[in-house]
C-alpha cells in the first residue's frame, strides 16, 4: 500500500496569504471607520435636535427662547445692574425639564451662581454641576466628557463683547444673535427668519493640554485646534463691539492680534468647560470665526485676563468639529443642518445675525 504525503504551505504561499489579508485590512479599514463616524455623526445630529426639540417647547411656554444666561445673586459692583456675567446659569440648565431631565433641574437653586470662583463649582450646586449628560457631548470630540463637559453652544451672533444685557449701559442690546446674558429673544426677534439664523452649533472641548485651569501645559502646550487664545495683547477699539459688520476692519485687526498671541503661555484648555455655565466659550459661541476656520486655528480669542481665567467678555469663540468637512448646526426652526467648512466668512456671520435683513441663498452653505 502506498503511503500519502500531505502537502503542506511552503513559506512563499504563506507570505501570498498574509500579504493578501494585509491588503483586505487595509482596504476595510478606511470603511469601518468611514462607518462608526456616521453612525457618530448621526447621533451628534440627534443631540441638536433633541436640543432645538427643547428650545421649543420652552418656547411654546414662555414664548422665549431660553437665556444665554440668566442673572443669579453674584453682584460684580455695588450697583443694582452689574451682576456677574461669567457665573449664569446656561440655557442648557434652563432647558433641562424639556431634555428628560426633570430631577437635575429640581435640584438647582437658580437664586445662586453654578461656581464660586473660577473653575471651583458653588458647593450647594457641585451635584449638579459636574454631572455629565450624553446629550451635550458630542461623540465624535475624543475629549467631550474627559475634563469639559459640553459641545454644544448657544450662538451671540455677530457681537464680540460678552454678549450681556445691562440696563442703561452700552451693552443694552444684548447680541445680534438668538442668544444673550441676562436677555432672551424669541422668535418674533428673528426676523431674518428662524429657517436662516443659527441657534447651536458644536464646538471642539480643550484638550486638557494647555495652561491654566486643567492641563500644565507650561512652555509646551496643545496648540489643539479646541483650545483658545488667553490672553491676546495689542486690542484695538472696537474689537469688542455689538456687531462686527459695522466695524469689520477693527475686528479682523483684533483677529490678527489673536494669531500673534498664539504662543506658549497664552494656551487655555479649557473651552467648553462647564454645560451648566452660561459664559460665552463654555456655553456660547459667535460666527466670526468659520466653521473649522483654516485661517485662524484656533478655538477661540479672549483679550485681557490670563489663561486660569474664565472666558468670559468673549472675543470670538468659533464653531469646529472633528467631523470631517463641516459642523452641525441647529437652526432657530429646529432644523439641523452640516455647514461646511467652505462657507464665506460673510455668509455665516450673516446666518449668526437674527435682524440683519441678509438675504441668504439656500445654496451658499
Amino acid at each position: 500500500m502506498r503511503a500519502s504525503r500531505r502537502r503542506g504551505f511552503t513559506l512563499i504561499e504563506l507570505l501570498v496569504v498574509i500579504a493578501i489579508l494585509a491588503v483586505l485590512i487595509a482596504l476595510l479599514l478606511p470603511a469601518v471607520q468611514a462607518a462608526r463616524e456616521a453612525a457618530r455623526r448621526a447621533q451628534c445630529v440627534n443631540n441638536l435636535k433633541q436640543i432645538g426639540l427643547a428650545l421649543h417647547n420652552y418656547h411654546s411656554t414662555t414664548n422665549v427662547f431660553a437665556m444665554g444666561g440668566s442673572r443669579t445673586n453674584r453682584i460684580y459692583q455695588a450697583t443694582g445692574t452689574s451682576y456677574d456675567d461669567w457665573t449664569t446659569w446656561s440655557a442648557h440648565a434652563l432647558m433641562l425639564p424639556y431634555l428628560e431631565q426633570a430631577p437635575l433641574y429640581n435640584a438647582i437653586n437658580f437664586y445662586f451662581s453654578p461656581e464660586e470662583s473660577d473653575g471651583a463649582p458653588n458647593a450647594a450646586q457641585s451635584t449638579v454641576v459636574l454631572r455629565l449628560i450624553d446629550g451635550f457631548l458630542c461623540p465624535s470630540d475624543p475629549n467631550a466628557g474627559r475634563y469639559n463637559t459640553n459641545s454644544y453652544h448657544a450662538s451671540y451672533g455677530t457681537t464680540t463683547h460678552n454678549a450681556t444685557y445691562y440696563p442703561n449701559d452700552t451693552w443694552a442690546n444684548g447680541s445680534t444673535g438668538m442668544f444673550a446674558i441676562m436677555l432672551p429673544f424669541g422668535l418674533e426677534d428673528c426676523t431674518d427668519g428662524s429657517s436662516n439664523t443659527v441657534a447651536f452649533a458644536e464646538a471642539l472641548v480643550g484638550d486638557g493640554r494647555g495652561n491654566g485651569r486643567i492641563g500644565a501645559g507650561g512652555s509646551h502646550p496643545s496648540f489643539y485646534r479646541g483650545n483658545v487664545v488667553m490672553p491676546a495683547t495689542g486690542e484695538i477699539n472696537h474689537t469688542r463691539t455689538y456687531d462686527a459688520f459695522a466695524f469689520q476692519d477693527a475686528v479682523f485687526e483684533g483677529l490678527r492680534g489673536c494669531v500673534a498671541s498664539f504662543v506658549p503661555g497664552n494656551v487655555a484648555d479649557h473651552r467648553g468647560w462647564r454645560w451648566a455655565d452660561g459664559t460665552t466659550g463654555f456655553t456660547l459661541f459667535n460666527t466670526i470665526l468659520t466653521p473649522n476656520d483654516a485661517q485662524y486655528k484656533f478655538g477661540g480669542c479672549r483679550y485681557g485676563c490670563g489663561a486660569g481665567c474664565n472666558m468670559d467678555a468673549g472675543f470670538v469663540y468659533g464653531a469646529n468639529s472633528a467631523h470631517p468637512g463641516g459642523v452641525n448646526v441647529l437652526f432657530a426652526d429646529g432644523s439641523v443642518k452640516f455647514v461646511k467648512d467652505s462657507i464665506a466668512r460673510m455668509t455665516w456671520w450673516a446666518l449668526g445675525t437674527r435682524g440683519g435683513g441678509e438675504v441668504i441663498a439656500s445654496d451658499s452653505y
